[in-house]
């Protein structure tokens, strides 16, 4: 048989079972084809696995359940409904049955229990995940449009549901039965992802009072909160745009968004819903729903549908930059680096566990690094390449990561200012052009979601570049050399480089001229080093070079003394 003919025969099969369906459930349901007017979502829906459930049912009846009966199976001291969730539809064939008839009929059994052989029966007549599992489809279909409601095989009756997630949650969560290890929906109520409307109220009253919802989405500096905070928000109330969803999900007076918009109508915003990246219809595949065009974009990587939102592939003055510094997507003039070769976002934020862990039945939805256990301790997704760490030796390499980067970030942020502020009215072309490129890079650095651990190595030589260009444009306009401009207060600013192998640079300000001491300490406190003992130093900012060749790697603290003045900085050698 060709491909196509394979399908239309499935597709016919499946048409006489909706059939027996409408016959089972009576008049509140349509008997016609989904096919015909969907063939696209059925082709999907044939190639995904809520087309292919009967094998793997039978799989865990012979593996799990041998020597048990299906009443076992359905009503035992452990009692797992595989036709709930795997073909809830299965109780309207052969003229309407229970659940435990439903499962003696689909599958075989020898003297009444499954065996260690059982298989698939029936297979003409299995459902599967079926349309009408999810779909509630009324009599008068098209006129009247499907609902989202649940199948309840125990009482072959729909079950409606508030939000599509909470469809989903039925099976992928423990919404129906709460000891399933499917906790993929109680994972994602963890997560950020689900609590995204509260976010988009408060940035509206803050950032867009006095506009309307159309300017949001479309004026002179859009931005778009529906496509990346709840998307699919535009299915709602039979369908609608960006800018209608906004003023349909937050309050407004006379068209505008106030400094007092709040959200409204929460049972229905879907915040970034399971069918945000799951088409329901294939739901293996890495898909994007883009709110504008309401349809489905596929992707290879995994990493490019979170670069849609965390990252500038979809709008390209965003201030949501992980994809871009795990990629190097936007850096001028700096060689990318891979802090950890080969890890994409989901290895991190999406990593499994053990059997029987909460991390393994969580299937990475709450995105976070970290889980914690039934027994309180906590698993990590380092710990999947990195076998010899465990939950808290990674926190605190992580910790250690981000305390770096943190320090390096605010050093760059410092001697940027003062090149940017030193060349306010100059046009020299390189100037110009240096400042725009440091200034890239430190835009790259700052809309990292990560604190600095997000390629950790990249965001410090990115740094780096920074504040090597911002020295560059000092030095070339002596600015910072000027006797006439002293600093009008004390500063011990952060050294740079940092890290640094061997020398850094120090730099503090005086306002007058006085006695300065300068030295290096352990973290214990130890003395390592004195810079300058009751130095007599002139008004104006100084600049010491510092060399840490005799000194280990490690944290280091420095402390500026003067009379008036006392101030201590971390610095870190990593040879």
């Amino acid at each position: 048989m060709k491909g196509r003919d394979v399908f239309a025969m499935h597709i016919l099969i499946a048409m006489m079972l909706f059939v027996m369906t409408m016959t089972f459930i009576g008049s509140a349901q349509t008997a016609l084809d989904c096919s015909l007017c969907h063939s696209g979502n059925a082709q999907l829906w044939m190639q995904g696995k809520h087309s292919q459930t009967q094998v793997d049912v039978a799989d865990e009846l012979a593996e799990e359940w041998a020597g048990q009966s299906p009443d076992s199976v359905i009503h035992g001291v452990d009692a797992e409904n595989c036709i709930a969730c795997h073909g809830p539809l299965a109780v309207t064939a052969n003229g309407g049955m229970t659940e435990v008839q439903a499962l003696a009929h689909f599958f075989t059994t020898e003297n009444g229990v499954f065996y260690e052989n059982t298989v698939a029966a029936d297979t003409a007549n299995w459902p599967h995940v079926f349309c009408t599992s999810c779909h509630n489809v009324p009599v008068d279909h098209p006129a009247s449009m499907p609902v989202f409601s649940y199948f309840n095989s125990t009482t072959a009756q729909y079950d409606s549901v508030g939000k599509v997630s909470s469809l989903c949650g039925q099976c992928h969560g423990a919404l129906r039965f709460e000891d399933t290890d499917h906790l993929t929906f109680n994972a994602w109520k963890m997560s950020k992802h689900s609590l995204t409307q509260d976010n988009v109220a408060g940035e509206l009253a803050e950032e867009w009072a006095g506009l309307p919802p159309d300017s949001v989405i479309n004026g002179a500096e859009p931005e778009n909160c529906i496509a990346c905070h709840g998307p699919t928000a535009v299915l709602a109330n039979g369908g609608m745009t960006e800018a209608e969803a906004l003023d349909y999900f937050f309050t407004t007076e006379d068209g505008k968004f106030t400094e007092s918009t709040t959200a409204m109508r929460q049972g229905q915003w879907p915040d970034v819903a399971c069918i945000a990246c799951h088409n329901p219809h294939d739901p293996e595949a890495h898909s994007y729903f883009n709110s504008e065009t309401k349809k489905y974009q596929v992707f290879d990587d995994p990493a490019e549908l979170c670069g849609q939102c965390h990252g500038s592939l979809r709008f390209p003055d965003t201030d949501h930059r992980s994809y871009n510094i795990e990629t190097g997507l936007g850096a001028v003039g700096v060689d990318f680096i891979e802090t950890m070769p080969g890890a994409g976002c989901t290895d991190c934020h999406m990593s499994s566990g053990e059997e029987d862990t909460n991390a393994a039945m969580y299937r990475g939805h709450a995105l976070g690094i970290f889980v914690t256990e039934e027994d309180g301790s906590r698993t990590a997704s380092c710990t999947t390449c990195h076998e010899a760490m465990d939950a808290t030796t990674a926190e605190n390499k992580i910790q250690s990561l981000q305390a770096e980067t943190k320090m390096q970030l605010e050093a760059a942020e410092q001697v940027f200012q003062k090149a940017d502020s030193v060349m306010q009215g100059n046009d020299d072309p390189a100037l110009v052009a240096k400042l725009q490129e440091a200034a890239a890079n430190l835009f790259l650095v700052q809309s990292d979601e990560s604190g600095g651990f997000h390629n950790q190595h990249f965001q410090m030589a990115l740094l780096r570049d920074v504040i090597e260009k911002a020295n560059d444009i000092l030095s070339a306009t002596g600015v910072e050399l000027n006797p006439e401009k002293a600093p009008r207060n004390f500063a011990l600013l952060q050294n740079y480089p940092n890290p640094f192998n061997p020398s850094t640079t120090i730099e503090f300000h005086l306002p007058h001229a006085t006695r300065v001491t300068l030295q290096v300490y352990s973290v214990l406190g130890q003395k390592v080093k004195t810079i300058m003992q009751d130095n007599d130093m002139s008004a104006g900012i100084h600049k010491i070079t510092f060399s840490a060749a005799h000194l280990s790697n490690g944290v280091y603290l420095y402390k500026l003394d003067t009379p008036d003045f006392s101030r201590t900085k971390k610095m870190i050698v990593m040879k």
